[in-house]
């Protein structure tokens, strides 16, 4: 006999349950499992209100069907979803992040003693050279080395990223926190700048939609924006 895939994943953190969904089995499949494995486990139903987060990975809900979980969860006992975070990117959500925020690209490389500035967020297809400098009030992405100076955030939205897929800036500044990266030696690939605390962190690209969450609809639409 072959070992059944579980459609429910249930994992403790220490702030409090990460639900794993499936997203390719059946809707009534995953709920009946879910249903069996709160009621296999009534540790989790004992104590203080415990936070769920729940990751649906590529599955549509609807709002009728978020609730329904929801429901389900808080009927077993001391649970209660905190967040549902899903892959799924709505095309009314990629149309929003286009028509609000805009979106200038720069089709070329960014030469020493030129300046850049977007009233939006910036997108370079080239490099940005050093003595170059880059300056967006929302985002700005370097598809090539960012060598100049970026500025992301001018208005002071400390929300604001910076990233390229070779990041060695002369400077990096976020809103009116200022840093450096590592020097390029020790660059590791596409990477992007954030404001952590009062500081500028650097993290893989690949984690830009879970430290940044709010971004994963700009990003989408700017893989398919118009050419």
């Amino acid at each position: 006999m072959y070992a059944t895939k579980s459609n429910v994943i249930i994992k403790g953190t220490k702030d409090g349950l990460v639900f794993y969904l499936n997203d390719s089995c059946a809707y009534e499949e995953l709920l009946a499992e879910l249903q069996d494995k709160l009621q296999d486990h009534p540790q989790f139903l004992d104590g203080p209100l415990m936070r769920v987060t729940i990751h649906l990975g590529h599955r549509y809900l609807s709002d009728e069907q978020r609730n329904e979980l929801r429901d389900l969860i808080r009927a077993q006992g001391n649970l209660i979803v905190d967040k549902m975070e899903s892959l799924v990117v709505l095309k009314e959500e990629m149309e929003q992040a286009r028509t609000e925020t805009g979106i200038q690209v720069v089709y070329k490389t960014v030469r020493s003693g030129q300046v850049v500035e977007a009233p939006g967020h910036l997108l370079v297809l080239g490099d940005v050279n050093p003595g170059g400098c880059v300056k967006a009030v929302g985002n700005i992405f370097v598809l090539g080395a960012l060598r100049g100076m970026a500025h992301a955030g001018v208005h002071g939205n400390r929300g604001a990223i910076i990233a390229a897929s070779v990041l060695c800036p002369t400077q990096l500044r976020i809103a009116s926190v200022v840093g450096r990266p590592p020097d390029e030696a020790e660059n590791k690939g596409r990477e992007f700048a954030h404001v952590n605390g009062d500081q500028i962190a650097i993290a893989k690209l690949q984690q830009l939609v879970h430290i940044r969450p709010e971004l994963k609809a700009l990003c989408v639409s700017m893989v398919n924006r118009p050419s």
